[in-house]
């Protein structure tokens, strides 16, 4: 609706710029009509573009969980035999909703961009995913209660909360405040040994019980499963969509008949074993993942489109700022390209397009935020990312 909204808006102050070049004098019935028109359209897009707070029904996240759980947008799955944390069944409207997301997506990426879209398998072989570095390094660092044994905690997320905490204190200095803010930014980044150090600091201890912690230790995030009734062929639920388009990259190409640049798209499925899945549907471990895959040659990741998002603004979290403890700062995407703040065009352009299509699904902009990897947390592979 939003999207009709704004092409009328166009056709419509389109109309009133066509009758103004006519020279119409300002009480022309059809000028006056075609104003109208125009006013009446921007009424509805502001309306449309309200934000949520102005709605007196859902004040909190817990309760507009709780009408959507009421209203079967989606449910914690398998909830009459007490549920299991991580996974979610979507309801008719939810259903619906999640279509029209990704109706959306293909529309605005896979066909905007004639990007080359396809389908892989959920299971993957263990070479593969041995070969991508999955086996050995897909990890989260894991602690327990050193008393009941059967409660795992993720650390850096233990540790994020009693930061987040303490920052909330009024009475806190300066000094700790930029302290707490630098580790916040950094937690999940932190080796295992700085992330246990920091536990130990903090004195952070169990939430539910307040006992001692263990130390962090490595704790993969991957499915296995057997592959054929041998039992003897290792297999996994693909943690991402990555692997299935770089597997096919060659026949890809083939496909954009060799020529530069080109991108791969995938939507499916992907399964991470959370350690302590919460939040609700952000963290899953069954989701629904889109994914780009946009190829370019390393002597030239210019963008002939990225004038369209040039001037577009957003909140921008760099390395640097992360570093020394400040706080994101609103940025034109041309400057942060030009300054070398994001690497390329080329990626700059995905980020412009990514921040659209999220206050295109109603995301209000100022709550987004794009934040830089740091040099600690950076792929082997990669001269920049953000999230």
């Amino acid at each position: 609706e939003m999207e009709q909204a704004q092409q009328r808006q166009k056709a419509a102050a389109e109309e009133v710029r066509r009758l103004k070049a006519e020279k119409k004098p300002k009480d022309d019935p059809e000028l006056v009509a075609a104003i109208a028109t125009l006013n009446k359209i921007k009424e509805e897009i502001a309306e449309m573009s309200k934000p949520i707070e102005t709605n007196p029904y859902v004040k909190t996240r817990g309760e507009l969980d709780d009408i959507c759980k009421r209203r079967f947008f989606f449910r914690p799955a398998f909830d009459i035999y007490g549920g299991t944390a991580g996974f979610f069944t979507y309801g008719p409207p939810g259903a619906a909703l999640k279509a029209n997301i990704v109706s959306l997506w293909r529309k605005h990426f896979v066909i905007e961009e004639s990007l080359l879209e396809i389908e892989d398998p959920t299971i993957m072989p263990h070479e593969v995913l041995k070969t991508s570095g999955h086996v050995e390094r897909f990890n989260d660092f894991m602690v327990k209660d050193t008393l009941q044994e059967d409660k795992f905690f993720r650390a850096d997320k233990l540790l994020e909360e009693e930061l987040e905490n303490r920052l909330k204190v009024p009475t806190i200095t300066e000094e700790e405040r930029t302290k707490y803010t630098k580790d916040l930014t950094a937690a999940d980044s932190f080796s295992r040994e700085e992330l246990g150090a920091k536990i130990k600091e903090y004195g952070i201890k169990a939430p539910e019980t307040g006992n001692e912690l263990t130390d962090p230790y490595e704790f993969n995030l991957m499915f296995p499963t057997p592959i054929g009734p041998s039992g003897l062929l290792q297999g996994y639920l693909r943690p991402e969509t990555a692997q299935g388009i770089f597997l096919n990259y060659k026949f890809a190409a083939e496909q954009n008949s060799d020529k530069m640049p080109f991108g791969v798209a995938q939507i499916g499925k992907s399964y991470r074993n959370e350690i302590a899945p919460r939040g609700g549907l952000v963290r899953q471990r069954e989701f629904t993942q889109a994914e780009i895959e946009f190829f370019v040659h390393y002597k030239n990741k210019n963008f002939d489109k990225f004038k369209s998002v040039y001037d577009l603004e957003l909140q921008l979290l760099s390395s640097p700022l992360q570093l020394e403890g400040k706080p994101m700062n609103k940025r034109k995407l041309g400057e942060a390209v030009d300054d070398k703040t994001i690497a390329n065009e080329t990626l700059g352009y995905f980020i412009g397009r990514t921040a659209l299509f999220l206050m295109m699904c109603g995301v209000k902009a100022e709550s987004l935020r794009f934040r830089q990897h740091l040099p600690t947390e950076m792929a082997h592979y990669a001269c920049d990312c953000w999230d």
